[in-house]
């Protein structure tokens, strides 16, 4: 993912519809925070962000030595992959890339799934991990809890990966956290940085059983979370200062999709969340985007997301002003 993904130009943009992280986040607050707590860089950060593991812990009720506190969900998937280096993993598609990445790196033995098939694929291949993004990631699509649920119960042998980094994007029920004290075989990955729009923090979290937790401490880098992250961290679990209104949100890209779809020139990929993936008719990805950058809009090319065949971007909803940009540069591109 390293060769290509979201929010990977840096220059000036008039709307960024590349990364899935709420564009109506007021950091003002926060930002303060930080500048206060700067000077606490002169010494290095906790070991394993001791004190956001336990507000964590008091947030989703669970034990503060059953959660891992990670530099961005991504090194989670990669500390999980080198904890069962040469194991075989299934992994859900279409879905993010990273995943199978970080499994490659550690010899994995890779397989891919789609979803209607992968209650019987896993009876036939009997992996070791199962990678699981809810909500989807590039797509929105969101599995049932109660599916979830019955299908860790049902394979015990199994580690089941759930990656929730998008649980606040979504009105559909996502496992919740007691759920590991319940299932030996599961692991949830959470993130800090979508709702609160501070992605360049990196900060993530796993939770899972104190046995899990114990495996994959065993290859967890001291430090690996900075003194303002975990600052940043603890500020966000103990504040009530960030609005945020997913119904208008929701709302917002219901009226966008429409406004695309009418434009005859792309596929639209019904979503569960704000976020949500164009299959294209005409051209393809890399040009689109190309064409958009030229006018300063950014969009994610979703070309080399595990199982996508074909050309796709994906968008993430913002403004109804940057809405209308957007939609108006797709009507001139598909008139050239």
């Amino acid at each position: 993912m390293i060769k290509g993904h979201g929010d990977d130009y840096q220059g000036e943009l008039e709307a960024n519809f590349s990364s899935n992280v709420w564009y109506g986040a007021e950091n003002t607050a926060l930002n303060q925070h930080l500048c206060v707590a700067i000077h606490k860089i002169k010494r290095y950060p906790e070991a394993d962000a001791a004190s956001l593991k336990l507000a964590l812990s008091e947030k989703n009720k669970i034990y503060s030595s059953q959660i891992i506190v990670c530099n961005g969900s991504t090194e989670g998937f990669y500390l999980i992959a080198q904890a069962y280096a040469g194991c075989k993993s299934m992994i859900v598609t279409p879905t993010f890339s990273e995943y199978a990445d970080a499994c490659k790196m550690h010899l994995h033995k890779v397989s891919m799934t789609n979803r209607s098939a992968l209650d019987q694929e896993i009876s036939i291949y009997q992996p070791d991990l199962i990678w699981i993004c809810n909500p989807n990631n590039p797509d929105g699509y969101c599995f049932s809890s109660s599916f979830l649920q019955n299908l860790i119960a049902k394979h015990p042998y199994s580690v089941f990966i759930i990656d929730q980094a998008y649980a606040d994007f979504t009105f559909e029920a996502t496992l919740l956290a007691n759920k590991v004290n319940n299932s030996a075989n599961l692991i949830l990955i959470q993130s800090l940085t979508k709702r609160h729009a501070i992605p360049g923090l990196r900060l993530g979290y796993m939770m899972a059983s104190e046995k899990l937790i114990l495996k994959l401490k065993q290859f967890l880098i001291p430090w690996s979370v900075n003194t303002l992250a975990i600052e940043a961290g603890k500020f966000i679990l103990e504040s009530k200062y960030l609005e945020f209104s997913l119904t208008k949100w929701l709302d917002e890209s219901k009226l966008l999709q429409l406004e695309i779809n009418n434009i005859g020139s792309f596929e639209l990929i019904e979503s569960q969340t704000p976020y949500f993936l164009l299959k294209l008719k005409k051209g393809t990805a890399k040009e689109l985007k190309a064409y958009l950058l030229e006018h300063k809009i950014l969009i994610r090319d979703a070309t080399n997301f595990e199982g996508l065949q074909g050309e796709y971007i994906r968008v993430c909803t913002q403004t109804s002003k940057q809405n209308d940009l957007l939609t108006s540069k797709l009507k001139e591109w598909t008139q050239i």
